[in-house]
């Protein structure tokens, strides 16, 4: 069965942060917040971030 999964090392990143502490925040944008600072995913990519409220 051929992986049909896209960006597998961004996967692999977020799934670091996660374990490390960091939090998801939202689903739709893709959000997770880390060490006070919030991320979110577009286009494959961590493209933001902002100080967290």
């Amino acid at each position: 069965m051929k992986e049909q999964r896209q960006f597998l090392a961004l996967r692999a990143h977020i799934d670091r942060l996660l374990k490390e502490g960091a939090e998801i925040v939202n689903r739709s944008p893709f959000t997770i917040r880390v060490q006070g600072r919030q991320f979110w995913v577009q286009h494959g990519m961590l493209i933001g971030h902002s100080a967290a409220a």
